[in-house]
């Protein structure tokens, strides 16, 4: 089984694909059966992702010894644009990187499923839902397998698409319907980028395929590898919601929140970091675009963490806690860390995905988003209250949970590069620590302040939870394999800098949960303290304002004026002119058609004059011609 799906990974796609192309069409007839059925599409992700991993570790067996990336252990291609010569070819190519992406695509996308069984129950489009989780879960999937970075684009419009579609899945709420909006407009902006470099790479190489591109890139100026992977990154930066991009994720939440546990937090804005990845030749290659996102990550890691602190929704604080943690990720790529970033996106995709649900639960239990009507969730939700913790001591870094491991991986290789990016990250940790201490102690410790009656779900929503917390807890102690599997040896843990950053996790733990001892309470105290500087974090420092008077309004006011001076006075004026003219020749000759027999026959007879006079004319002017040119008369 193992062997036919790893010699025909398509049906890792095309699978999901068709799963949700039935329940699209059938699945108003069998909505109870629709959330089963459709858990079969990200089996078959995962299940692809386990023979790949075994396949693997096969290899590595055997004795290879790469430097980057290990040996595809499937692959397949056909043609798909047809040219003069070869044409353009979109396949797939399962190795090491992609067997870890798809058992995180595979499992979160099952785990998420199972939980929306209960969160969504009652939700009148459940349908529509489940059929656009499976057609993500093919999007993301095609992203990850494809052996080229035309396939890698086709998944990236596609999982775009669905998360336009997923956060406006209430699209009857205005709020809802501008956060879809928004978001699909922003990664736009970064996937204008992304494409730009994907011409520039096609005008240089004349390929896309990895390999081909790869073998390529020692053949190119310094300069113009510099711009294919800063453009590159532009694209990576809008997905995975980097500065000044990050924009669109906080108002993701506005759709359902399984879907944030899967799109916001797991996979989808993950895919920056797994583009980076996965062209990591190009990016070694560009020393000077490292630096730029290098930069970008610290400061977005730590930007989005200060954020973090004021937020009073739970999902927005986990939101910022995403952009966060993403940067993260990319300051240990600028730092030549590849393996240590998707080793921190592999624990990172555990534990967020857990607390997102945790989340859910939450909303699904309390009826509100909003902390400071919670409290004291501990003896009321207790497998909540459980597999929350585990998750938000996991993302505060505390040993031994995965977050600990990945994390400190991260900051070493940081820190190593650039001293004061370390520090940031540093910085960024504390803060990480405290905003989710504060989190915690607002939703589940104190005494209860809401007005509704809080509950544990069903087992369809406490089991993932469950499940969820395994790799959240263990996946740390896997470092090693990851970067094994990746065809790298795994790095050491440097007791320096897990001396720092256990520090920074138990210091920033211990002031958020003295800060927040007496709840809301502590929350009005602590806005007090900070003064105006509360709600500037708590309005992410006024960028949306800025964004929208520096872009969104000119936009909005060029658009204007072209729509009233080109649209409306040259095009339609030229367009309303004619028929204007049409109208009135029309309107001129009706006058004379009143049914007066005389007048007829005097327009008759003036017409034959008129006509008798032209053929004279014209007779006239042909004898002369044939005299003066031919001489006859």
């Amino acid at each position: 089984m193992s062997n036919v799906l790893l010699s025909n990974g398509w049906i890792a796609v095309v699978s999901p694909a068709l799963f949700a192309l039935a329940i699209g069409l059938f699945g108003t007839r069998t909505r109870t059966f629709v959330p089963w059925l459709s858990m079969f599409a990200p089996l078959t992700v995962l299940a692809t992702g386990i023979a790949a991993l075994s396949a693997t570790a096969a290899s590595e067996a055997a004795g290879y010894t790469g430097t980057y990336l290990t040996p595809p252990v499937g692959e397949g291609s056909l043609r798909w644009l047809l040219g003069a010569t070869e044409g353009i070819r979109i396949g797939f190519a399962i190795d090491g990187l992609t067997a870890l992406m798809l058992v995180v695509v595979g499992f979160v996308a099952l785990m998420v499923m199972l939980f929306s069984i209960g969160y969504m129950a009652d939700d009148p489009g459940l349908v529509r839902y489940y059929a656009l989780l499976c057609l993500f879960t093919a999007s993301m999937t095609l992203l990850v397998i494809a052996d080229g970075l035309v396939g890698l684009f086709v998944g990236w419009e596609l999982v775009g698409a669905c998360s336009y579609l997923l956060i406006g899945f209430w699209f009857h709420k205005p709020s809802a319907a501008a956060a879809a909006i928004k978001a699909f407009l922003t990664t736009r902006v970064g996937d204008v980028g992304m494409l730009l470099g994907l011409a520039v790479l096609w005008q240089t190489t004349g390929a896309l395929s990895y390999p081909d591109v790869f073998s390529a890139v020692p053949g190119l100026s310094t300069g113009t590898v510099t711009l294919i992977a800063l453009l590159l990154f532009v694209g990576a930066a809008g997905k995975s919601a980097q500065f000044p991009l990050h924009i669109w994720l906080p108002d993701a939440m506005e759709g359902p929140t399984p879907v944030s546990a899967l799109i916001h937090a797991a996979t989808m804005v993950a895919a920056g970091v797994f583009l980076v990845a996965r062209t990591w030749p190009v990016f070694e290659a560009a020393p000077n675009a490292q630096v730029v996102v290098l930069a970008i990550g610290a400061f977005t890691a730590l930007a989005a963490a200060t954020i973090a602190l004021a937020q009073t929704d739970i999902k927005k604080v986990l939101a910022y806690s995403t952009i966060s943690q993403l940067g993260f990720m990319f300051a240990a790529l600028g730092a030549g860390a590849w393996v240590a970033a998707m080793f921190h996106l592999i624990t990172h995709a555990a534990f967020k995905a857990l607390l997102f649900l945790g989340s859910g639960s939450v909303i699904h239990g309390a009826e509100t988003q909003d902390m400071r009507e919670m409290g004291g969730l501990l003896k009321l939700m207790p497998i909540t209250a459980a597999t929350w913790l585990i998750g938000s001591a996991a993302l505060a870094g505390i040993p031994p949970l995965a977050g600990f491991w990945s994390k400190d991986e991260v900051i070493h290789a940081v820190m190593s590069r650039s001293p004061l990016a370390g520090v940031a990250l540093l910085a960024a940790s504390l803060l990480t620590a405290f905003y989710i201490t504060r989190a915690t102690r607002l939703t589940f410790f104190g005494s209860y302040r809401g007005t509704h009656h809080p509950h544990e779900g069903g087992w369809v929503m406490w089991v993932p939870l469950v499940a969820l917390a395994v790799p959240a807890s263990l996946a740390g102690f896997a470092g090693h394999k990851i970067a094994e599997t990746l065809g790298e040896r795994g790095e050491s843990l440097d007791f320096t800098t897990a001396a720092l950053s256990i520090g920074v996790a138990f210091l920033g733990v211990a002031v958020g949960w003295i800060a927040y001892r007496d709840g809301v309470v502590s929350e009005l105290d602590v806005e007090a303290r900070f003064g105006r500087a509360w709600p500037v974090l708590r309005n992410a420092y006024g960028f949306d304002g800025l964004v929208s008077a520096v872009v969104v309004r000119p936009v909005y006011a060029l658009s204007d004026w072209l729509y009233n001076l080109v649209d409306r006075k040259i095009f339609d004026g030229a367009a309303e002119g004619v028929g204007t003219l049409t109208r009135k020749i029309g309107t001129g000759m009706s006058r004379i058609q009143y049914g007066d027999t005389q007048w007829y026959a005097t327009l008759l007879a003036a017409g034959f004059v008129v006509l008798a006079v032209l053929v004279a004319v014209d007779w006239a002017m042909i004898a002369q011609w044939l005299s003066t040119n031919l001489g006859v008369r």
